[in-house]
């Protein structure tokens, strides 16, 4: 009973448009203190200590780093390299500016780790240009924030590591096994773009000389190097994930300093500022959700759930169904990370125990809480994409209605085809 009147103050708090690291921590307290009048009180210490140590992974170390690594290529003007760069080789396309947008969010996928990065960085150039070309705002809006969706599963990405450290998998292996899931979101959403454009008659760019190609492409290619040094330092083992990420902001900085040239000094700082910032919100966050999560767990529901589901049924084709359906809609009123760190130590061991692999339950889940940021009434990437269109976020998702299908299609291949998630992972480090 005490439990479910904290999960729903964590609702309503967050209805209330409360920061998500906040609500959660302040529905666990409301928890220590009222069980302190019930039979079975829970310790105080519990907050603090699981403050502390809920961070407190070497792993984790990885966070600031790709955090660093995207501010910083912000900084040194890459997103409209890469824009450029994307616009060169698809733009002419049936689709036009909707494939530059779904193919520079490929790019920053690489990157940043961050859908909602992705989304800011690419829409507030893409957007406001596909409106000067005719585009429907909502269209140009929706697009862009199905795109982005790729950010957290190819890697580099921030759940991936926030998910290897809770449910104690590779990290590596988590990102070989987001690779061909993303480039298949691509493939999708390219299509899409594609068929609309035709039934639609959207407008395509003039065909750029091959010069001036191979001008963008040079100028480009560069922050790409980014996810291939993450990729090779796994598959050989010559560095762990965190090390990866320290030589990625290290690549990151000879670019923006040695080679673009416009990174400054003030530019840096401003960087390290932003970072340090995401970082601590994102860390507040894990530390808050830790706590939510073992009182779930001390309050019985971690059991609860699992005789639940096993008396529905013992198929995990059924409970892969049942769990997806959960995580969508609650996808649709929290963030990913909180909804992670509370649900995988309930999760995990219910399905695993019954023979599915570890890694590919990890991609179903990170990339079905994914799709809650794009889904109404709190969808991240909806609300920023309706902060930069000037648009209502149900217009946004209006807009973006044939890409998201799409992406549930996806969803229903990556979770009844496990070897589409598991076959790089077992051929390269298994």
């Amino acid at each position: 009973m005490l439990l479910t009147l904290c999960i729903l103050l964590l609702f309503v708090l967050v209805l209330l448009g409360m920061d998500i690291a906040f609500a959660v921590g302040a529905a666990a307290l409301t928890y220590i203190v009222a069980s302190q009048f019930d039979a079975r009180p829970v310790n105080p210490v519990l907050f603090t200590k699981t403050i502390t140590s809920g961070v407190d992974s070497y792993s984790m170390l990885a966070i600031p780093m790709y955090v660093l690594a995207g501010e910083l290529m912000t900084k040194a003007g890459v997103t409209r390299r890469l824009i450029d760069f994307a616009a060169a080789m698809v733009a002419h396309r049936p689709g036009g500016l909707a494939n530059v947008g779904i193919t520079a969010n490929l790019f920053m996928a690489g990157i940043s780790g961050s859908a909602v990065a992705d989304a800011a960085a690419t829409g507030s150039i893409l957007v406001p240009e596909m409106k000067k070309r005719g585009y429907a705002p909502r269209y140009a809006a929706g697009v862009i924030s199905a795109a982005a969706a790729m950010g957290p599963i190819i890697p580099p990405s921030i759940l991936f590591i926030l998910l290897a450290a809770i449910a104690n998998l590779s990290v590596g292996e988590l990102f070989l096994a987001g690779i061909l899931p993303g480039l298949m979101m691509y493939v999708g959403l390219i299509a899409m773009s594609a068929f609309l454009a035709r039934r639609y008659d959207i407008p395509r760019e003039t065909k750029p000389s091959w010069d001036e190609r191979k001008k963008k492409i040079r100028a480009g290619i560069l922050p790409l190097g980014a996810p291939l040094i993450i990729i090779v330092t796994k598959v050989f083992g010559i560095a762990t994930p965190t090390e990866a990420a320290a030589i990625v902001v290290a690549y990151t900085l000879l670019i923006g300093f040695g080679v673009y040239r416009d990174m400054t000094l003030k530019a840096l700082m401003e960087g390290l500022i932003a970072a340090a910032l995401t970082t601590a919100v994102i860390m507040m966050t894990v530390a808050f959700s830790q706590i939510f999560g073992q009182i779930a767990v001390l309050a019985g529901l971690g059991r609860l759930v699992h005789d639940t589901l096993l008396a529905i049924s013992n198929n995990p084709y059924v409970l892969f169904l049942i769990i997806n359906i959960l995580l969508l809609i609650l996808g649709t009123f929290l963030d990913a990370m909180p909804l992670m760190l509370i649900l995988s130590p309930i999760f995990f061991p219910l399905m695993t125990g019954l023979g599915v692999d570890p890694i590919h339950f990890g991609l179903v889940m990170v990339f079905n809480l994914v799709l809650g940021m794009i889904t109404p009434p709190i969808g991240l990437n909806l609300f920023v994409m309706a902060r930069i269109s000037g648009l209502g976020m149900m217009e946004v998702f209006r807009g973006g209605l044939p890409f998201y299908a799409v992406l549930w299609v996806a969803l229903i291949l990556l979770t009844y085809v496990p070897w589409i998630t598991l076959i790089l992972p077992s051929l390269l480090m298994r």
